[in-house]
């Protein structure tokens, strides 16, 4: 009997994984509205009833798909800043997770959340959800972001709440725009904008303060 509930368990774990990429590759590729329960049952082998059964309804799975990014995307992140030495390389981690296009995978979750927050515009309901969502993430990078930079001694521009806001819509856009027309946005142009919100010295400053040294003119002795 434990066998077999073992197997059960595994097989919804399975349908539901195979819904999930299936509805991945046909947000993305698609769009939402593009696409039915029948074609995403059908591109994943199961019937349409075991998307309702896991999911409830098309916005469902769709929300599963995002949390199922959000959960795998703050994974790497903190994984890379783990191992990252120094504050600018954490930056820089940070921005190459959420810009990587190397591969379809990587550049579809951009895509997906531009495709929920278009639902979002014209459904109140799933506004609501994306609502509570997004202040609960909001909530947790604000705490986050708030520790990090007392960490590594920078002068944010803002509060942690008004900070994490204005680092998820740079990163949002930046990697929106980079997929559209990369030659307009170079990383080191995404690092400088992160590098400004959270108070962080670039090595552009550097170099300018360096230069302001040492042309500064030697002050006389004093008396």
């Amino acid at each position: 009997m434990e066998r077999m509930a073992r197997t059960q368990g595994e097989r919804k774990a399975e349908t539901r994984a195979r819904l999930l990429a299936a509805a991945a590759e046909l947000f993305a590729d698609q769009g939402v509205d593009a696409v039915s329960v029948d074609a995403v049952a059908e591109a994943a082998g199961r019937t349409s009833g075991a998307v309702y059964a896991h999911f409830g309804s098309k916005q469902g799975l769709l929300l599963a798909l995002l949390d199922l990014w959000k959960d795998s995307v703050l994974t790497v992140l903190l994984a890379e800043v783990a191992v990252t030495d120094s504050p600018a390389g954490q930056l820089g981690a940070v921005w190459a997770n959420v810009s990587d296009t190397s591969d379809r995978e990587s550049a579809r979750w951009p895509v997906l959340e531009h495709e929920l927050w278009l639902r979002a515009a014209r459904d109140p309901e799933v506004a609501d959800v994306v609502r509570v969502r997004n202040a609960e993430a909001l909530r947790y990078s604000a705490r986050r972001i708030d520790a990090w930079t007392s960490s590594v001694g920078a002068t944010p521009a803002a509060p942690p709440e008004e900070l994490a806001v204005l680092i998820k819509a740079l990163l949002t856009g930046l990697a929106l725009q980079k997929r559209l027309d990369p030659d307009t946005v170079p990383d080191d142009l995404a690092l400088r904008g992160l590098a400004a919100l959270v108070g962080l010295p670039t090595a552009d400053d550097h170099r300018a303060s360096d230069r302001s040294t040492s042309t500064r003119p030697d002050r006389p002795p004093s008396n």
